[in-house]
């Protein structure tokens, strides 16, 4: 393999990584295990992050047609392109003669700099073979859990049930790892030229394309099998904008790289007095899935969900272009982003988002148990019937519920004191006192948003695979009046008898202002005050038939209750039940039908893919693990 030092594309940057190509001289490097990050950065200008000058151009692609753009993808001047399904081919898999060769392969490396690597999954040191290392095992087996031990890795997910769990940690060497649902190769990108090359290849080679930055996504689509993949995590850049003044918005916001996580995109806001609605998790990447999902956050009670602050995004699209997205320019485009979901109309390699003037916030965290079911069920009523006060008065509630115990971590109580947010939950403390069950509040107020949302929620635990979730989002409908409550509290309390658990989220989400929402975030959020997770659970020794059966009995039984209260309503396509029935409705409401036809208009070829995603029903996985139009 020749020494390649240099990646600048001057002189005939083309012919000569043609010639390479053609002399079969080039070939993929051995995966490289490091992931330093830049460090973020603040400064006054819109202009483009350094990672988004370089982009791929015309004259870049005359003479290599190999990574072409597509010409047949919708834009705003030619409003009556679309596709039909009868348009879309099967995608291509390794074991297929049209899977690209490793000289195909060789260039696409070549063009990024040398930023393709080939997967290996995050436990294979824990096998015999090639990359077996005891020490890096054990490390790995200590972190399982560990959101930044996922996150770091080009391909590995947090919820691996997805991908298969073909490859866990374990104590015993001489087990098999496989790519199971892993991507054959990803794309550490770097720079907007690297997306293009990675979007135009898969496009033309009939690759399926999955997109990864931290893979917190509940239901795997962070990953793919027989795909090549594209790494942003390390669009890292943070600018704060301390005036923007234009797209309706007048006042301070901040540009975020694609590769930011909530954590720091938070630390960024207060270190300018300003806060930023974003989600609860640390971890979680912020311009990625979580605002094309809509994004509820500890705010939302006062400012709604994050996908209503979006200002503009830099998105490379599925004909490999990259294009801006707003309000005045490709609106459509900018509809869609904002909640109708990832991994869908584009790549985004940054967002410019709303930022408000830090608040103090009143926190509250406690528990409570009991051996007498009837009484501890009496108690949880109590506080179930304060949601709507508590949404009214811009509160944020993240609790869970488990057989006979209730966890409130916490209850986060924006530009409330300490005394206001005890009369919030005196109706509970009253109960709890009556049936003398104990519990022992800790009220504190926090200065910031940002030292309080860090106080409150920690690191979650990832990388189960005995586990699916499922959700629901409740009305405020269904706390009118006490008949209606009773009924939807009883269904409630049964599904969480049965299964064992719920985490809930008591907020509320209308859109600022009020009015009707200009985006596509899914209408059920704008009337709810309840955000119920349920989950199914298995012993690691259960057999594939009789997990299906849980998960089944999950989605069809124990969550047709809690569908059958609430008509009309929906989920949280974030947190949800990959088997969800009428996807369609469920997460995306009154806005699919749109949806899918911008869906039509913008990824003609079906470059983005996820289950569950919008038009993913025009695809099936065959039993080889071939993506194909139905």
């Amino acid at each position: 393999m020749p020494n390649i030092v240099s990646t600048q594309r001057t002189g005939n940057w083309k012919l000569a990584a043609l010639a390479l190509f053609l002399s079969g001289a080039l070939a993929i490097p051995a995966p490289d295990a490091s992931s330093t990050d830049a460090a973020a950065s603040s400064t006054a200008t819109t202009e483009p992050f350094p990672y988004e000058v370089s982009t791929l151009t015309d004259a870049d692609v005359e003479e290599y047609p190999e990574i072409s753009f597509d010409d047949t993808v919708y834009t705003e001047a030619d409003p009556s392109s679309k596709r039909s399904v009868s348009d879309l081919v099967c995608k291509v898999i390794s074991a297929d003669s049209k899977w690209p060769s490793s000289k195909i392969w060789g260039i696409v490396n070549f063009l990024t700099g040398k930023k393709l690597i080939p997967t290996v999954p995050l436990a294979a040191p824990c096998y015999n073979g090639e990359y077996y290392n005891a020490t890096r095992c054990a490390e790995i087996t200590a972190s399982w859990h560990d959101s930044d031990l996922h996150d770091q890795d080009p391909t590995s997910i947090m919820s691996p049930f997805y991908q298969g769990a073909t490859c866990m940690p374990t104590t015993d060497p001489t087990g098999s790892c496989t790519l199971g649902g892993y991507p054959n190769y990803v794309i550490k990108a770097k720079t907007v030229f690297d997306i293009q090359v990675a979007v135009n290849f898969a496009r033309n080679f009939g690759v399926r394309l999955v997109v990864k930055n931290t893979g917190h996504d509940f239901s795997g689509k962070s990953s793919g099998a027989n795909s090549i993949s594209v790494w942003t995590h390390f669009f890292n850049d943070i600018k704060h904008i301390p005036k923007f003044n234009r797209l309706g918005w007048s006042g301070p916001a901040f540009k975020v790289g694609a590769g930011v996580q909530g954590r720091d995109v938070y630390a960024a806001a207060k270190a300018q007095g300003l806060a930023v609605v974003g989600g609860e998790g640390m971890t979680v990447g912020y311009a990625g899935g979580y605002l094309a999902g809509g994004g509820h956050s500890p705010l939302s009670s006062i400012y709604g969900m994050g996908a209503d602050h979006v200002l503009e995004y830099e998105v490379v699209t599925g004909d490999g272009r990259f294009v801006t997205a707003n309000a005045q320019k490709n609106s459509d485009l900018f509809w869609a982003l904002r909640g109708g979901g990832g991994s869908t109309f584009g790549i985004v390699t940054s967002v410019i988002v709303k930022a408000y003037p830090d608040l103090p916030v009143t926190t509250a965290t406690f528990s409570f148990s009991s051996t007498d079911l009837d009484a501890f069920w009496d108690a949880v009523k109590v506080y179930f019937n304060t949601f709507v006060t508590n949404a009214d008065a811009g509160t944020y509630s993240y609790f869970s519920i488990f057989t006979g115990t209730f966890n409130m971590a916490p209850f986060f109580a924006p530009n409330l004191s300490a005394a206001e947010v005890t009369g919030l939950l005196q109706p509970l403390f009253d109960k709890l006192d009556s049936l003398n069950i104990e519990y022992t509040p800790v009220i504190t107020e926090h200065e910031s948003f940002f030292d309080a949302w860090q106080a409150s929620f920690p690191k979650e635990l990832v990388g189960y695979t005995t586990v699916q979730t499922a959700s629901r989002l409740f009305p405020r409908a269904n706390w009118v009046d006490d008949a209606t409550f009773d009924k939807t509290f009883a269904v409630i309390r049964s599904v969480i008898e049965e299964q064992g658990m719920l985490l809930g989220f008591n907020m509320k989400n209308e859109f600022p202002g009020g009015g009707e929402s200009d985006n596509s975030v899914n209408p059920a959020w704008r009337q709810s005050v309840l955000h119920a997770i349920g989950a199914a659970s298995w012993d690691a020794s259960a057999t594939s038939e009789e997990i299906q059966a849980k998960r089944d009995y999950l989605t069809n039984v124990q969550m047709q209750k809690w569908r059958d209260v609430t008509p009309g309503s929906g989920a949280y396509l974030g947190e949800s039940d990959i088997q969800e029935p009428n996807f369609q409705q469920a997460f995306y409401g009154e806005n699919y039908a749109r949806l899918y036809q911008l869906k039509q208009r913008f990824d003609p070829k079906g470059v983005f893919y996820a289950r569950t995603a919008v038009g993913s029903e025009d695809w099936t996985l065959d039993l080889e693990g071939r993506l194909c139009p139905n």
